[in-house]
């Protein structure tokens, strides 16, 4: 689509605004629209971690939201580099800090077992769950989103000389189909991370399908385009509800809808959004952390009205303050 400003995300997994070419560039407007949107999707992944809190399977939209971002950025940049650039750049923004964190969780459950005598957790910690995803759960998604930009990078590569409209429908069909699958729950019953990972499936075609929509030329026929993958899942969404099987795709229709159409119908920025955006991968990160303290303090443990904002704030503080430190580098 036509380039209007020389900015874009670098397709990391949550992070902000970096130069590239121009030609891969998205208007300003549009970009403010994803920065709204990782902003949404930081707080929704904290209100679905927030115990006893209402609609969090609504809230679990958050987590789809940042998978169709990251798929559909890295399929409409593309890579001109080599594949070998490409791996290293994905490592300092993925992998580099999944493994910070990862000290940092593993550092915190150690104390924490050898304060409460717990041999249980020790043992855990060398657990297949634990040298898959991490310490903590939550940080499943930095390899997990490695794994699949090195998927995407040879898809581009492979997809170069195919026309745009054929790949986003292939995508699309192969979208719906990891839908009806996940519809079934036959993966639930797995060890961790292998249920989460294949939460996210779906969304890598979903994602490649969006992002080619935004390579299209002509403007008008992108936005048709994701319109139809839109309705698309909408509509198998609805099919899967009446058939008893709605509840585990929720998630991955609401965030369908919303990614689609913030492509579609930008709104211009401000300083709000600006200032909030680059810290979603910090909240992203921290906030068990700080939802371990928080739930010590009776004060916040008495409405998730409470919990949930307050977990934000200060997840989002931390993540401003380590920003200006060395330590950016890893939120």
């Amino acid at each position: 689509m036509r380039a209007e400003i020389s900015h874009q995300y670098d397709a990391g997994v949550l992070c902000e605004t970096q130069t590239i070419p121009e030609a891969v560039s998205l208007s300003a407007a549009r970009v403010a629209n994803i920065d709204r949107l990782r902003i949404l999707a930081a707080i929704g992944i904290v209100w679905f971690h927030t115990e006893n809190a209402p609609y969090r399977h609504i809230a679990y939209a958050g987590l789809p939201v940042f998978l169709l971002i990251f798929c559909s950025l890295l399929t409409s940049q593309g890579w001109r580099g080599t594949t070998a650039e490409f791996l290293k750049r994905r490592w300092h923004r993925l992998l580099k800090p999944w493994l910070f964190w990862s000290a940092v969780y593993g550092l915190c459950r150690l104390a924490n077992a050898l304060h409460t005598g717990d041999a249980m957790s020790l043992r855990q910690m060398l657990s297949a769950e634990t040298l898959l995803a991490g310490p903590s759960i939550h940080l499943w998604y930095l390899p997990y989103a490695f794994l699949v930009g090195a998927v995407i990078h040879a898809m581009n590569r492979w997809t170069s000389h195919i026309r745009e409209e054929t790949v986003i429908l292939a995508n699309m069909a192969a979208g719906t189909v990891l839908l009806a699958v996940h519809a079934t729950g036959v993966w639930t019953h797995l060890g961790r991370p292998l249920p989460q990972w294949e939460f996210g499936l779906a969304a890598l075609p979903l994602g490649v399908a969006v992002g080619k929509c935004l390579a299209i030329p002509s403007r008008d026929r992108g936005r048709l385009f994701l319109v139809g993958i839109a309705l698309v899942v909408a509509t198998e969404c609805q099919v899967l509800h009446r058939v008893g099987l709605g509840n585990p795709v929720l998630p991955h229709g609401i965030a369908t809808m919303m990614v689609c159409l913030a492509y579609c119908w930008p709104i211009r920025s401000d300083a709000v959004v600006a200032a909030l955006s680059p810290l979603a991968f910090g909240v992203y990160l921290i906030h068990p952390l700080v939802a371990h303290v928080l739930h010590r303090i009776p004060l916040a443990n008495d409405s998730c009205l409470i919990a949930i904002p307050l977990t934000v704030s200060v997840a989002a503080l931390a993540a401003l303050v380590l920003r200006r430190t060395p330590l950016r580098r890893f939120v």
